[in-house]
């Protein structure tokens, strides 16, 4: 499942892809980082992404949105206010006061951790993972392994932007893939 042109008019969507900026080298060698900065700096750019995708998932049912931090809380949060669902943080180790669940992660870049607060993913909870960039799909699967392992449920997957080389809608094949762009 995917929001591409047609759905966001050819005027946005060609906006939207030219504001992407390019940076390479960064964060690491041989990276070549798509920033959505100059993006969501174009006036109204969040909530026409946000008109784009909530039509989509809303009707998964999603009770829960987990935004992986940090752009992915630029999204998580505006569809979180839009479905009227719960917003669940996925930060990084050491943002989160109080007790943690953590768990690990591979990105295209590197290996870490990421910690959500205990106890805020109940069984039987119905979660859509949000984040800014679908690149190889690791921190959006490992997030995903981690509802799944809270005996909650993925119904689907929402990014601002989708790296279609890097092959990471195969690795998210349990619930609906939303893009609104696919470079």
């Amino acid at each position: 499942m995917e929001v591409d042109g047609p759905v966001l008019g050819t005027e946005l969507h060609l906006a939207l892809r030219g504001a992407l900026r390019e940076v390479p080298h960064f964060p690491i060698s041989g990276i070549l980082f798509k920033d959505i900065s100059l993006m969501l700096a174009r006036p109204a750019a969040l909530a026409d992404a946000v008109s784009a995708i909530e039509p989509v998932v809303a009707p998964l049912g999603a009770e829960a949105v987990l935004a992986i931090d940090a752009r992915g809380f630029i999204l998580g949060s505006a569809l979180s206010d839009r479905l009227r669902s719960g917003l669940v943080l996925v930060r990084k180790p050491g943002k989160l006061p109080g007790e943690v669940q953590s768990f690990d992660y591979t990105c295209e870049y590197c290996s870490s951790r990421l910690e959500v607060t205990a106890g805020l993913i109940q069984s039987g909870l119905k979660c859509l993972v949000v984040d800014d960039l679908l690149a190889t799909g690791g921190t959006a699967r490992a997030t995903a392994n981690f509802v799944i392992s809270q005996g909650a449920t993925v119904v689907g997957y929402a990014f601002m932007l989708e790296i279609e080389a890097l092959k990471g809608r195969e690795q998210l094949d349990d619930a609906p893939v939303v893009s609104l762009l696919r470079v």
